[in-house]
């Protein structure tokens, strides 16, 4: 269930890791997990924590999200289960630069710090799959950055929606729901609720989306839909 700032935020909700690395660390790590459970609203850690924990997940959402100078907050991924994150403090020793809040009541395994080290030693492949990990995510940064460039609402929209049917959304005509509010949704992008709302009715207008309610859509033609995230005509609002 990953998902990074904008785009790439959205990959990740529709998976926030690719199940691949994700099963080979978990795997690699079971003797050292214990089992750790978060109730909805609990902080798993805050912005600037130098202690913490892997988390692998196994039934919950957790939001990561960054502090705005505004008093409002930006998602960052939304993690689900066979998601596993939280690492990297324990890997530079730096603070944990987001933060990490239990959505639902979540169920996960953690290590830490200590523990993490232990299982490196004992088993190379956790040091080589880590290494995976962070450059997939590192990917979804670059492709992040590349989709807030894009000018206009209909292109970031059609770009996220298309990344969440990548991540297992099956049948000819897809539902998706989105993992946040449509007004986080719109921040996560780079838009305002209003240029979200114009970009979506946009789609629905073409036949490519039906709104199906309150954060919810059918995909009546994924082709299009991929279309629509490259094309510069559907730019202008």
């Amino acid at each position: 269930m990953r998902k990074v700032i904008g785009d790439a935020m959205i990959e990740r909700m529709a998976s926030p890791l690719q199940p691949a690395p994700a099963a080979l660390l978990r795997s690699a790590l079971g003797p050292h997990l214990r089992p750790r459970r978060f109730a909805p609203g609990e902080m798993l850690w805050s912005e600037g924590d130098t202690t913490g924990f892997l988390v692998a997940l196994e039934g919950g959402r957790v939001r990561v999200y960054r502090r705005l100078s505004n008093e409002r907050s930006v998602t960052l991924y939304v993690f689900g289960p066979g998601d596993v994150f939280g690492f990297l403090p324990l890997i530079d020793g730096e603070p944990y630069p987001a933060c990490a809040e239990a959505l639902d009541d979540v169920e996960a395994q953690v290590l830490t710090r200590t523990q993490l080290e232990m299982a490196a030693r004992e088993d190379p492949r956790v040091a080589l799959t880590l290494l995976s990990v962070l450059g997939r995510r590192l990917r979804e940064a670059f492709a992040a950055i590349e989709r807030l460039a894009t000018p206009g609402g209909v292109p970031r929209v059609a770009a996220s929606l298309a990344a969440m049917l990548a991540q297992g959304a099956g049948g000819p005509t897809p539902v998706l729901a989105l993992p946040v509010s449509s007004a986080e949704f719109a921040r996560a992008l780079g838009l305002t609720p209003e240029t979200l709302s114009r970009a979506v009715g946009r789609l629905v207008r073409a036949g490519v989306l039906r709104k199906l309610g309150r954060g919810r859509f059918q995909v009546l033609d994924p082709a299009a839909l991929r279309r629509a995230a490259a094309a510069p005509l559907l730019a202008a609002e």
